[in-house]
């Protein structure tokens, strides 16, 4: 169904017969950010005109600066009509909007006097790459063009229809665009187009609830992303109190849009870097690992895979203000063929990942909480790192399709700005390497309005990284809420990573963050 139709099908909704009596809620934000980052780890590999040479010196160094206004512009509406039998809703929103200046690109052809053997040109056929001198300002939404944001999605993030039906409206059934989360985030958590069906067999006997979805896992329209296959996701829980859940979930996608291949560019990349750190600039192998280098930057990674999760996420209170929150996942899959820079690299690799998200929450006294944390998504080193060692074949990388997890402020992009950007789609820690990471969470209601929170979290990687250490760091997260009115809200944030020996440089990474959201009384 085209996007027109879809929409004014959700519209009509309202104008049935008999339904006209139903409720129709409108709601509205404006949610402003001011960001400031100061000595994130740089994962940027830029060509240099005047040196002729990739700018490698700094790659994953703690030396990124930036400072930016952000804001985020929502409306939704809702409707419920013959007694709630029939919902629909539409929601808009304009993604993050930021003014940014992106490095400007030029192709590259092969130069004899040049330390890399390559130099800026003005022919069409060579690759084209990012270089350290910035473009012209542009307004962006969700990292890209508003333009390509608006012609890709209308600004339109929900529009579907609901409809609850048997005994006690025990059974739904909903289609359109709507948000699905698999594995509570850990493997996906975004916006997608497709239909889903759930039964709370609770409203008529057992406490249990059946759900099973099939759907297009892009923000985008289906049809402009070439190659789009439907994700597929049942899960089944157990529930025996209104704020608890324990269950299972299975999950299955067939990927045909190199999305996987996107996942493992960054470790291709960090390998091409490398590389070309060992070789003396001006010989012949700088020159092709920098040829080689160039053309992974430069050219779509494509890949065909199959990948399946199967797993458990649950909530459950133990003792009185004591609660335990788990999510656990197994990958397993294969990937099929991995093209990276036009070059078919590996065929039938195995994938075998493996995830864990462990809280305990306890609240000595109603204002306080305290949540004990452990972290873990498996890692691996780049398959061609892994081909060129000798190690046995297969990446052991927990991927998801559109993980969304928040929790750190700085290594995971949580905190007060954790909901404006699209979600990613990248390898677990930095470049695949994987994370272990116990954790610990103070929130404290401070008084009317008033929210407090803390976090500090010891970061690891599972697997070395390219410079020899382990160690991400520990991350030490603060953050102060204040709600004056009920339609107005001020946030204010401090992150601070102090870096370990996987990044090549000790320079603590700071983040601030202050926030001003107004939404509809």
């Amino acid at each position: 169904m085209r996007w027109p139709s879809l929409l004014c099908a959700a519209l009509a909704a309202a104008l049935l017969p008999g339904a006209a009596a139903g409720e129709v809620r409108v709601e509205g934000g404006l949610h402003l950010r001011f960001t400031g980052v100061r000595d994130a780890p740089a994962t940027d590999v830029l060509f240099d005109p005047a040196a002729r040479t990739f700018l490698i010196e700094d790659y994953l160094a703690t030396t990124a600066d930036s400072r930016y206004g952000s804001t985020v512009a929502e409306l939704s509406f809702d409707g419920r009509h013959l007694d709630g039998a029939l919902h629909w809703r539409v929601a808009l929103d304009t993604g993050e909007l930021r003014v940014r200046r992106f490095p400007e690109l030029a192709h590259v052809c092969p130069s004899s006097g040049s330390p890399s053997g390559l130099d800026t040109c003005n022919r069409k056929d060579g690759p084209s790459i990012e270089l350290t001198s910035l473009g012209p300002s542009e307004l962006t939404s969700n990292g890209r063009a508003f333009s390509d944001e608006v012609r890709k999605t209308l600004l339109v993030r929900e529009a579907y229809a609901a409809w609850s039906f048997g005994r006690a409206g025990f059974a739904t059934l909903r289609a359109g665009r709507a948000r699905y989360s698999v594995g509570e985030g850990l493997i996906h958590d975004d916006y997608g187009t497709g239909v889903d069906v759930a039964l709370d067999l609770g409203a008529i006997g057992p406490p249990f609830e059946l759900r099973a979805a099939l759907f297009q896992p892009t923000r985008d329209f289906p049809r402009t992303v070439a190659g789009i296959d439907p994700m597929a996701m049942v899960r089944v829980d157990w529930l025996p109190s209104l704020f608890e859940h324990a269950g299972l979930f299975l999950a299955a996608h067939r990927d045909r849009t190199g999305g996987l291949a996107e996942l493992v560019r960054g470790a291709f990349i960090e390998n091409g870097v490398v590389s070309l750190a060992g070789l003396a600039p001006g010989s012949k192998d700088y020159a092709d690992a920098s040829t080689r280098l160039a053309l992974q930057l430069a050219s779509a990674p494509m890949s065909t895979a199959t990948m399946a999760w199967v797993g458990s996420s649950g909530s459950l209170g133990t003792f009185a203000g004591q609660r335990v929150l788990w999510t656990v996942a197994l990958l397993r899959g294969r990937i099929d063929t991995l093209e990276i820079a036009g070059v078919l690299t590996q065929v039938d690799i195995p994938l075998k990942g493996s995830a864990a998200w462990l809280r305990y929450q306890v609240s000595p006294v109603p204002w306080l909480s305290v949540t004990p944390w452990f972290l873990y998504l498996s890692g691996d080193r780049p398959p061609p790192e892994k081909t060129r060692l000798g190690l046995p074949a297969g990446y052991g990388a927990f991927l998801g399709v559109n993980p969304y997890l928040t929790a750190t402020n700085l290594f995971f992009r949580g905190g007060l700005s954790e909901a404006f950007a699209a979600r990613q789609a990248t390898a677990p820690g930095v470049n695949g390497r994987g994370v272990i990471a116990p954790g610990l969470n103070l929130e404290l209601d401070a008084g009317p309005g008033v929210d407090l929170e803390a976090r500090v979290a010891w970061l690891r990687a599972e697997d070395a990284g390219p410079w020899g250490g382990t160690a991400y760091g520990t991350e030490i997260d603060l953050s102060a809420t204040w709600a004056p009115v009920r339609w107005l809200s001020f946030g204010a944030e401090l992150d601070v990573l102090l870096p370990g020996d996987f990044f090549g440089g000790g320079a603590t990474v700071y983040k601030s963050v202050l926030a001003v959201d107004l939404r509809t009384p």
